[in-house]
Formats: structure tokens, sequence, C-alpha cells
């Protein structure tokens, strides 16, 4: 027997050292390990990973090369003791050191759900992300998250004693960078395609993949007293132009893609026109009446039939357009009396006139 041992060079081991393995065999236990030594290396399940619900199939592969910590050279059965965890543990201690001076990120796994957030195996090494640094937005199922792999930064170490991780740090690095790139190569009165991300009584904001633009109420419709529900919902793929952009706040509009109800306005009404309108804005001196979308125009409270508290928004009236300057977008009316004589006069021209017109204007606008 000492002849034949002294034609093979064993690797001198102790207790202590970290070796390389190759895994030789998976059992229901643990897993044999090759590490050049006259004794195979066991080690236990308990001492493969840090995650509890460890599957050792799936885990682990014949052939797969790993770092083993040598804790007994020969245990009862001759066989060397060895343990991943421990060798990853004291490898991983100066890496995640400088990870955390860097600001390096590193790759994990979360193996447990624990109070106040979840535990990932990072470096072979329990890390703790609370829950308000798992993501960007609020985590309502933790559990949600078991088994997912995740790219992490340290934000907390104190060696063997302490490692904080946070995910929600990469993700806003990333929609930084996303932010930089798209404002560099934005410009205003670009056309931009973008998701309707949440709506407002003040507007609607939109995703342009990276960062969100403001849609202003104003800037939904020509029109006065739009819905927006109406035009918009959440998740709609919509194109924007891009107002103006002011550091990283991006105005938009959508009334803008579509022309100036304004443009050519004389073309499509002239003096002397009766119009069934709407009334838009009820003031102390007048009533604003919306003619076609985005075109009012004032009826002066001494061309009121009614006392002017009569009138609400929304109302429809019937009016004759006695002046407009197309120019500076103004345009005055009276209210026509249904019965008048002036109003059956025109009645003919108001159930043609007024429909040609405002299907003309609507298809325009």
């Amino acid at each position: 027997m000492d002849d034949f041992m002294n034609e093979y060079t064993f690797n001198e081991i102790h207790a202590g050292d970290i070796v390389k393995g190759k895994i030789i065999k998976i059992l229901n236990d643990g897993i044999i390990a090759d590490i050049g030594y006259k004794s195979d290396a066991f080690v236990p399940k308990s001492q493969l990973s840090l995650n509890p619900n460890i599957k050792m199939s799936d885990d682990f592969n014949v052939g797969d090369e790993i770092d083993l910590y040598i804790i007994k050279r020969e245990d009862e059965n001759g066989d060397v003791l060895a343990s991943k965890i421990k060798a990853d543990t004291e490898l991983a201690e100066e890496r995640l050191s400088i990870s955390f001076k860097n600001g390096d990120i590193l790759n994990g796994k979360i193996i447990e759900v624990v109070k106040g957030g979840v535990v990932a195996d990072v470096l072979g090494v329990k890390a703790f992300i609370p829950a308000s640094q798992l993501d960007i937005h609020y985590v309502d199922d933790l559990n949600s998250y078991l088994g997912e792999k995740v790219e992490v930064k340290i934000i907390d170490y104190i060696p063997n004693k302490k490692l904080v991780a946070s995910r929600k740090v990469v993700f806003e690095e990333e929609k930084n960078k996303k932010k930089e790139t798209l404002l560099k190569n934005m410009q205003e009165g670009q056309v931009v395609n973008g998701v309707v991300k949440s709506i407002a009584k003040f507007g609607a904001f939109v995703d342009l993949g990276g960062i969100d633009g403001l849609i202003p109420l104003r800037e939904i419709s020509w029109g006065r007293n739009v819905n927006i529900n109406d035009l918009l919902h959440v998740g709609d793929r919509v194109d924007v132009y891009v107002n103006k952009i002011d550091q990283e706040k991006i105005t938009l509009s959508l009334k803008k893609l579509s022309p100036d109800p304004w443009m050519n306005i004389d073309e499509k009404f002239k003096l002397g026109d009766i119009i069934l309108g709407t009334i838009a804005n009820v003031t102390t001196f007048g009533i604003f009446v919306e003619i076609s979308e985005g075109v009012e125009g004032l009826v002066h409270k001494s061309d009121l039939i009614k006392n002017i508290k009569e009138y609400k928004i929304g109302d429809e009236m019937t009016v004759e357009i006695i002046s407009f300057d197309s120019e500076k977008k103004k345009l005055s009316l009276k209210e026509v009396e249904k019965n008048s004589e002036s109003y059956d006069l025109e009645r003919e021209k108001l159930n043609v006139t007024i429909k040609d017109r405002l299907e003309d204007v609507n298809t325009y606008s």
C-alpha cells in the first residue's frame, strides 16, 4: 500500500483551508466533490446554500466547480467534511468591502421573506433588503419576489455583522440615465410617442420612456370644458407635441397636433350667420358661447334675452355673429329669440348653413 500511495501526490489540506472542488455526485442530503485529496469532500445540504428552499438538482450539477471551506480533514467515515457557505462568506468579505466603497452593482437572489423586507443571497452572504428598497413603487406582496434574481447595491456594510442592500437605488440610477439620454435628444417642437401614466384634474402624465411629461388640461383640446377622461385613458399610447422643456420638467400638448380652429375661420363663418352654440362660461359682463370646438364668442349681457343668472354652462344657445376678428381671435355674438322674426327669417339658413358648416369645422378641427 505504501508503494502504491507513493506513486500519487495529493494536496495537503487542513481545517480552515479554502480549496476548489468539482462536484462528482449529487445526493439527497448533500454532494460529493473531488478536491484533489486522497479522500473526496462531503458537503451537507445545510452547508451548500443560504437558501432554505434549495433544490439540489436545480442549483447544482455534476461537473460544477465550487469553493469549499474545510471543516474536518477526515470525519468518522474517512471523508473530508466541507462547507460551501463558509467558503463563500470568507471569500466575499473583501469583494463586498470593495463593492460597498465603489458602489458596484452585484447580483443576488431573494431567498427569504422576513419582517420589514427580504433576504437575498449576495456572493454567498445574506443581505437584507428593506421593503422600501425593493422597488421604486410600493411593494404590497413580498412573497411574490421569492426566488427572483436581482441586481443590488450595498448601502450599509459592517463585515461579518451587517449587510444591507438596495434594488431601488439600481432602478433609480437606470431611470436617471434614461432621463439624461432623453433630455439630451429631445427638443421643443418635436412630436414623441408615450403612454398615459396617470390622469388628474389638471392634466395627464405621459411616460416618454424613462421620463414623464405633463399635458396640462388647457393643452388637451382646443375646446373648453372638455372631460379629460373622455379623451384619454391610463395605458393609452399617444403622440404628443413637446411644448416646453424646463430642466427636467416637460410640458406636452395634444391640441397642437391638430390645426388651430381659428385658422381660416372667415371661410367657415360670416357676419349674420345664426348658429346653435353651447355656453362655455358665464361672467358678470356676458356669456361665452362655443360655436365650434375651440371657437368662442362673447354675448354681452345687453344682448341676452334673459337675466344672466338664468344661464348655465353647457346649455345650448342660438346666436348671431355680429362681428369677428380672426387675427385677434375675437368674436361678438348676440342671442336670437327662437320665436322672433329674425329667427323665422333665418330658420332655413340655420337648418342648412349651421349643419353644413359645423360638420366642416368639426372635420377640419
